[in-house]
Order: C-alpha cells, then structure tokens, then sequence
C-alpha cells in the first residue's frame, strides 16, 4: 500500500486542480470559441464566457494558494467547496430540466466530492480546555 498522508493528497489535488482551472479559464479568456462556437456570432456570449474565465482563473489561483498555505488553508478549502457545489448544482439543474446529457453533472461533481472527503480526512478533532 501506498502510504500518502492526507497533506500528500491535499497538495496534489490543489496542485491539479489549480492547473486544470487556470488552464481552461485562460483559454476561455483568449479564445471563448474554444468553449462555445455560438460565442463568434454574439459580442455578449464572448463577454460572459470571458468573464467566467476570469473567475476560473482566479478559483485556480486559491487552489495554488491552499498548496502554498496548505496549514492555513482551512477557510479557502470549504469557499472552494461551496464554489463547486454551485457549480455541480448548475450542472444537474440543467441535466434535469433536459438540457444536458447525464455525464456532465456527473464530472462537475466530482471535483467538489473530491474536496469533501479532503475536508473530511483533515478534521482535526476540537480540544475542550477547562480553567486556565
């Protein structure tokens, strides 16, 4: 068995995480076609996507910042985690309103599953202190 401690997993995934984010929210920002070919006919599509890949860009930046920070990371990691249940959420709205096929709610949750189970691994049990 492979022995990896919960920082291990922790640094990777932000590592990867803030990679593949800073990677697609680049691309959106200089080429918003590459997402939605719809986007060279419609100056506000551009925009929007722009946008997003702005905001992509920076969740991808807090993910580097928690590998960084990892020992001070704690609040960063659970915004991250309402970001990618927002996130997931958007997905399976639209999957069930029949918009989009099954698989994409299916990977968009896997990244805030992923950041759950990293919070769960690293909760650190509360100590009561009695007196001085």
């Amino acid at each position: 068995m492979i022995g990896l401690d919960s920082r291990k997993v922790g640094s990777i995934v932000y590592g990867l995480f803030g990679t593949v984010a800073i990677i697609f929210g680049s691309a959106l920002l200089l080429v918003p076609t590459s997402l939605l070919s719809e986007a060279a006919q419609s100056v506000h599509l551009t925009h929007i996507l722009r946008e997003q890949g702005a905001a992509i860009v920076f969740i991808g930046l807090m993910a580097f910042w928690c590998l960084f920070n990892y020992e001070r990371s704690r609040t960063v990691h659970y915004l991250l985690m309402v970001f990618l249940f927002l996130d997931a959420g958007i997905h399976w709205f639209d999957y069930f309103g029949g918009r989009l096929p099954l698989a994409s709610p299916l990977y968009n949750t896997l990244p805030f599953v992923v950041f759950a189970a990293i919070a769960a691994f690293n909760r650190k049990p509360e100590t009561i202190s009695i007196g001085n």
